[in-house]
């Protein structure tokens, strides 16, 4: 009183799928499911024939663990259980064996549907990804430009006090006036902080730069993943 055909190669989720498609957006069948069942009541199904049928199907996975498939049980009555057979309705039976033979390949570009649903989803949550990173990358960038300029101010300011601090230096040892070495005290702790600020500066440089470095390595990651992803595409709409 049943129909059977086993798929090969594909999970349960994606037969069930499949087949639910075909009665649901091909044919426009109104389903619900009862006991396991896909159930499809009183309506027409061109593949099988002109009348209305109560159409239910079930699938369920068969064999063992390395080696498994996937049965499509269908089952098609002319209304209060009275299954269609070869018996009863040898040209329903036929279409049905006709349509059950070209499930296959039914699963196979329902698969190919759901794979391209799935990559194009990815591709656009990776150029979100890639789009929010290049933003990053110009945040660090610029913020290591700052830096930069900071370090080279600070520098630069250093510098102008050591050859100040050199020269009272050079006058005290001449002068010996206390005057001098309190300026040469007062230059030297605007020389030790200037050198903290230089240290803090080289020590941040360092951080972006590292920050930059994995920044840049997401986007390599990020730019190999979309390539694969938009050439699987490609394929498959080919």
């Amino acid at each position: 009183d049943w129909f059977t055909i086993n798929i090969d190669n594909y999970s349960i989720d994606v037969v069930d799928g499949a087949m639910a498609n075909i009665f649901e957006n091909q044919y426009k069948l109104k389903g619900s499911k009862k006991k396991g069942y896909h159930v499809y009541e009183n309506q027409q199904c061109s593949a099988f024939g002109d009348a209305r049928y109560d159409i239910y199907f079930t699938t369920t996975e068969i064999g063992k663990k390395n080696n498994k498939s996937v049965q499509v049980t269908l089952v098609v009555s002319n209304g209060n259980m009275n299954c269609i057979t070869f018996t009863n309705d040898p040209r329903t039976s036929r279409n049905i064996v006709n349509f059950l033979e070209k499930f296959p390949r039914d699963v196979e570009s329902y698969n190919t549907t759901l794979r391209i649903q799935s990559l194009e989803n990815e591709l656009t949550k990776l150029n979100k990804e890639r789009d929010a990173l290049i933003k990053d990358s110009t945040k660090v960038e610029d913020k290591i430009a700052n830096m930069n300029n900071t370090l080279k101010e600070t520098t630069e300011k250093l510098d102008k006090v050591t050859n100040h601090i050199n020269e009272l230096q050079a006058e005290f040892n001449k002068s010996h006036d206390t005057a001098v070495m309190e300026e040469i005290n007062q230059a030297s702790k605007e020389q030790q902080s200037l050198q903290k600020s230089q240290t803090n500066c080289q020590k941040s440089l360092l951080n972006l730069r590292n920050d930059l470095a994995k920044i840049i390595d997401k986007l390599t990651k990020n730019a190999l993943a979309i390539e694969k992803a938009e050439n699987e595409l490609k394929t498959l709409k080919n």
